[in-house]
């Protein structure tokens, strides 16, 4: 796939007329994939798909197109030379953008993943097993990822890795449901069945009647994927961009204007951390980390090269989002095999469904319960709880709220397929925290 990205680049750079510069994007994957439903497999298939953006200036002017093609060299000439015919004439037409920003160096630069992946069957045959007996939903996938970027001045970045990935839940004749996720580079069979195992391991509970809990303030333990629910919104929301500082739409504006957090907190963009590319699709490179917390005190802010032109900044690589690629955070004290006793009475999450703001300021998200959700006495989980509704500020919990952080974290993947699978993801401990708020 590479030397077809190198040679499709080559022919593009040959197409390009007097004064103009090209920038091919590439997203791609060659993936199977199982379909799970009533805790057996139904369907395999496969995936190929190879996207490809392209941007041409011309001056101070930019336009940009995609192509979806075959990877054959000879088949995906015609469509590129279309594209970019179209893009040329299309170009001239464009008013001046005052704050285009330069193009990247032009460097060589290539990364391969060296994990090791299984074959479909192989993977097929793995979960055959572990699925018997259960009522189990979802979909497992095994492939290599490709991202690459190139321009007509020279820059070449490749990125390939393997990635295997199960995203399940298995449903209780009561209603109840927990949450079967796993992802790494190489594949593990025996961490797999762990993740499965600590799945199905709180199945007793949730056969037990619903306690409700009524609206309040509770202590509360948010495992790492509750953790990551609540963070959504806020980076979505511009929460470390810093063009939404700078016009004060960030719902984290406040970090950067004297608020501070508690301070063992430590925020970082790390793509490292997680498995993403350390370049965007405009072919900039990201120096990581970026820290963007630091003993609760705020400090680095996303930059796109963009922002930077347009503000007077230095760009630190971030996309155009100015959003994290792998948000990261600092461990704590607290050993999450023992969450139960050291919450004592209280609620235990382990997601919130659907979070959105709520308001702005202050990071307040809502959202409501989803998957394993207990009541907690004396340190023993005693019920699940029905659905509720929480609504808190992320800064207050981070902040005067905040009990103490998981001594361990957890490495969670991006899942969304809109378009395509997405790399990165977050590294997040769980969090202990005092009187969220339970409104409904």
């Amino acid at each position: 796939m590479q030397s077809w990205f190198h040679d499709l680049a080559d022919y593009a750079d040959a197409l390009r007329g007097e004064g103009e510069e090209l920038t091919l994007s590439l997203s791609a994957e060659e993936t199977g994939f199982s379909r799970i439903s009533s805790g057996r497999v139904r369907q395999c298939g496969s995936i190929e798909q190879r996207d490809l953006s392209i941007s041409l200036r011309k001056g101070g002017k930019e336009v940009c197109s995609q192509l979806m093609l075959t990877g054959s060299l000879q088949n995906d000439r015609a469509p590129l030379k279309s594209s970019i015919s179209a893009l040329s004439s299309a170009v001239d037409d464009l008013p001046e953008d005052p704050h285009l920003p330069d193009l990247p160096s032009p460097v060589r630069e290539e990364y391969r993943g060296d994990g090791v992946i299984p074959e479909p069957d192989e993977l097929t045959d793995a979960l055959a097993g572990q699925l018997e007996g259960l009522e189990t939903c979802g979909i497992a996938m095994t492939g290599t990822m490709y991202r690459a970027a190139a321009t007509s001045g020279g820059l070449r970045r490749w990125f390939e890795a393997p990635r295997t990935v199960i995203d399940g839940s298995m449903h209780l004749l009561g209603g109840g449901a927990t949450r079967w996720v796993w992802a790494a580079e190489s594949w593990e069979p025996n961490s797999a069945l762990r993740r499965r195992e600590q799945a199905h391991a709180m199945a007793e509970i949730l056969a037990r009647p619903i306690e409700t809990v009524p609206v309040g303030t509770y202590r509360a333990w948010l495992e790492p994927a509750a953790v990551r629910d609540l963070f959504q919104p806020v980076l979505w929301g511009g929460g470390f961009s810093a063009r939404a500082v700078k016009t004060g739409s960030s719902p984290l504006a406040c970090l950067y204007d004297g608020t501070k957090l508690d301070s063992r907190v430590v925020l970082r963009d790390h793509p490292s951390a997680v498995g993403a590319p350390l370049f965007h699709d405009s072919g900039h490179g990201i120096p990581a980390p970026v820290e963007l917390v630091s003993a609760g005190v705020g400090l680095e802010k996303l930059t796109s090269p963009r922002t930077a032109k347009e503000f007077g900044y230095e760009h630190n690589g971030a996309a155009g989002g100015e959003m994290p690629v792998d948000l990261e955070m600092a461990p704590g004290s607290i050993d999450p095999d023992q969450s139960f006793e050291q919450l004592g009475d209280g609620i235990w999450l382990s997601h919130v469904h659907y979070t959105n703001l709520s308001a702005r300021e202050g990071a307040r998200v809502t959202g409501v319960t989803r998957w394993v959700a207990l009541r907690v006495k004396d340190g023993k989980p005693v019920a699940p709880i029905g659905t509720v509704r929480i609504d808190d500020s992320l800064i207050r919990l981070l902040g005067d709220g905040l009990v103490d952080l998981g001594s361990r974290t957890e490495v969670l993947p991006e899942l969304h397929t809109y378009s395509k699978r997405h790399l990165g993801g977050v590294k997040l401990p769980g969090m202990m925290v005092t009187d969220l708020r339970v409104v409904g």
